[in-house]
């Protein structure tokens, strides 16, 4: 009974201390200073101590029991992904920017080292504990208290928090702190994850308030993409819930909030013209692939360059730094070959979800795979530039990629009697 209090105790600690490290790493792609040197420093510092501190984690894990080793269950989407980092590597041999590809590199290779340690302390705990920790929990509970945040910052500091468009008619969650897009896409993935937890835990009315708070933060940004990111999760959680009456009602809920949806969030100031042209980047990608594409159509401009220059400008649309679609970012910043790495990458780990039997993980990978796909196709996305959506992203990978061993009993199974499995158990963290 004491053993069972302990391994309790011990499984909150690390709950309370993951969803830290969590928070502060989503943080650290914030924008919370008007200096350009100061929020790199905050930036960088603050994702260097995070991935210490998760090093930290993991080798007081192994200390404890040193029976524990790591193996690949489906190596393909991680070494693809790797593939893709080193790809990037060698472009600093043609970059037309030395300086922005090096900086882009670095930080993708730290998000990657990050994942990895963080991804398995908790893969580990659950290994030795039992799983007594679920990425779903983890996940919603951060991004719930950062839109608390964001809420208390709405009304104390309005002009940091709010992003004026069309002219000052519409204001949108995000502000100067991060794009309202990309704060979307983070709401999204956090109600997905709330959505997962409502099937485990015994205290589905605070869930249930979480959900609500997350859809009202997710109206405030006004993203199109994660509204279309929420109905889609919506759609297939109901699917797997198997609760006729529930489907009705939910669905007659959201016939009813179509009128409000396209009204507020998908014509915002009475434009119907940007829908269309998706604020202006048709013409954008059609002018860099017709344009600039066939310029360095086989390596590109390098990792994260899409022209000879900082910005690509054309007489038909706007000057941009970046592509905001990651497909097309890669095409232009590693050329064909980039192209065809990542979506072999992206098709190994759609058929890894696919064919997976584990229903519970399944859960928790789509949660996050929807809203990051549907990002990717407007914004930064996971083969862009530094953004957390890479990070949610390699936690799938890692998901599906590796495996925790376990040889013997471990100390956990010799105090309880526990028979050890002679399997592979691939972290899916919904005990």
């Amino acid at each position: 009974m004491l053993s069972n209090t302990s391994d309790s105790n011990r499984g909150k600690s690390l709950l309370f201390w993951l969803t830290v490290i969590m928070i502060i790493r989503i943080t650290s792609y914030f924008m919370l200073s008007e200096s350009v040197i100061i929020t790199q420093a905050f930036k960088i510092g603050l994702r260097f101590f995070v991935s210490a501190v998760s090093f930290i984690m993991l080798r007081q894990l192994f200390v404890r029991d040193k029976s524990i080793s790591f193996s690949f269950t489906y190596p393909l989407p991680l070494l693809l992904y790797v593939a893709y980092l080193v790809l990037g590597m060698f472009s600093m041999l043609w970059t037309t920017g030395m300086a922005d590809t090096l900086l882009q590199l670095l930080m993708d290779v730290e998000c990657f080292i990050f994942c990895i340690f963080y991804f398995h302390s908790l893969a580990v705990h659950n290994r030795l504990y039992q799983k007594q920790i679920r990425l779903s929990s983890i996940l919603g509970i951060t991004v719930f208290l950062i839109m608390l945040a964001f809420l208390a910052g709405m009304y104390l500091d309005p002009d940091k928090f709010y992003r004026l468009t069309h002219g000052g008619e519409v204001a949108r969650l995000g502000g100067f702190i991060i794009n309202p897009n990309e704060l979307g896409m983070l709401i999204v993935t956090g109600f997905a994850m709330c959505c997962v937890e409502l099937k485990f835990t015994n205290n589905k009315p605070a869930w249930l308030f979480v959900m609500a708070v997350l859809i009202y933060t997710l109206v405030l940004t006004g993203s199109r993409s994660s509204m279309i990111g929420l109905f889609l999760i919506v759609l297939f959680y109901l699917k797997k819930s198997g609760n006729i009456r529930l489907q009705l009602s939910v669905v007659v809920l959201m016939l009813l909030s179509i009128p409000f949806v396209i009204n507020e969030i998908f014509i915002k100031a009475g434009d119907t013209s940007e829908v269309m042209n998706m604020t202006g980047r048709i013409p954008f990608w059609q002018d860099l692939l017709t344009i600039n594409f066939p310029k360095a159509p086989i390596l590109g401009y390098g990792f994260m360059r899409i022209d000879t220059h900082d910005r690509f400008e054309s007489l038909h649309s706007y000057a941009g730094e970046m592509t905001h679609n990651t497909f097309i970012q890669v095409l232009m910043n590693l050329g064909l070959v980039g192209l065809f790495i990542v979506l072999l990458q992206l098709a190994c780990m759609i058929q890894a979800m696919v064919s997976d039997k584990d229903k519970d993980k399944k859960l928790i990978a789509v949660g996050i795979f929807i809203p990051v796909l549907i990002n990717s196709f407007t914004e930064f996305g996971i083969f862009g530039e530094t953004n957390y959506g890479i990070m949610l992203y390699l936690f799938l990978v890692l998901m599906y990629s590796t495996g925790v061993n376990k040889a013997g009993f471990s100390s956990y199974a010799g105090r309880h009697g526990l028979a050890e499995k002679n399997t592979i158990l691939r972290p899916s963290f919904t005990s």
